[in-house]
């Protein structure tokens, strides 16, 4: 079945592109290598971390001896969407477990849970995109994978909190953990903030032996 319409759900990735402010950043870097007027063709050479604009996190992101990206069996990336909007939150706050209670009805197992916070809509070379998102717990994190959710997705830079490894470990360990995998960097159109029921596809590139790898990531419509 074809869908009718494709919404993507993917960041731009460019030169100092905005990404998780690590302790020694590595700008994103892209620049022509070829060009058509000499070479016939346009080439590019990119040097970017592999947790850079919308990708997806693979257990080994957090556990030696987890399961790297490219070995994630693909279909673990397709799924029935549920798109929670919480453009409410406060910056900086976190994604309780009450503000997923609220939601419980939504969501079902084998579901992938889908956080639009707002951060999406405003990326950029900010503190306020980078450092003071909000974030999901280790408790919201635990009670998703109670429900039996097949992945969680986010539109800011990270699942856990900016620098505090009390507030950033938990969720991706629990989630990881699960066999839940992880998006983030996501950005939600406002058409698909309707609730409707839509076909989550975000399957990432082959990266071998590593623990996340970048994702052209959709919902998919089809027709009632």
């Amino acid at each position: 079945m074809i869908p009718r319409r494709i919404y993507d759900l993917s960041q731009p990735v460019f030169t100092n592109c905005p990404q998780y402010p690590d302790t020694n950043p590595r700008p994103a870097h892209v620049a022509l290598f070829y060009t058509a007027a000499v070479q016939g063709v346009n080439k590019e050479i990119v040097t970017i971390s592999s947790h850079t604009g919308t990708h997806c996190d693979a257990p080994y992101h957090f556990f030696d001896d987890g399961m790297t990206i490219d070995r994630v069996p693909l279909e673990t990336y397709v799924g029935n969407a549920v798109v929670l909007d919480l453009r409410a939150k406060q910056p900086g706050s976190a994604i309780e477990r009450t503000d997923l209670e609220s939601h419980g009805d939504r969501i079902g197992r084998d579901d992938i849970v889908l956080f639009n916070t707002g951060g999406g809509a405003r990326r950029a070379n900010t503190a306020a995109f980078l450092t003071q998102y909000v974030y999901l717990t280790g408790a919201g994190a635990q009670w998703l994978v109670d429900r039996g959710v097949k992945g969680v997705g986010i539109d800011a830079v990270s699942m856990g909190g900016y620098d505090d490894p009390a507030t950033s470990g938990p969720p991706h360990r629990i989630l990881l953990g699960s066999g839940a995998f992880i998006v983030e960097e996501l950005f939600f159109p406002d058409e698909v903030m309707d609730g409707r029921a839509r076909l989550f596809v975000a399957a990432p590139v082959k990266l071998q032996g590593c623990g996340g790898a970048w994702t052209r990531a959709a919902l998919w419509e089809f027709a009632e």
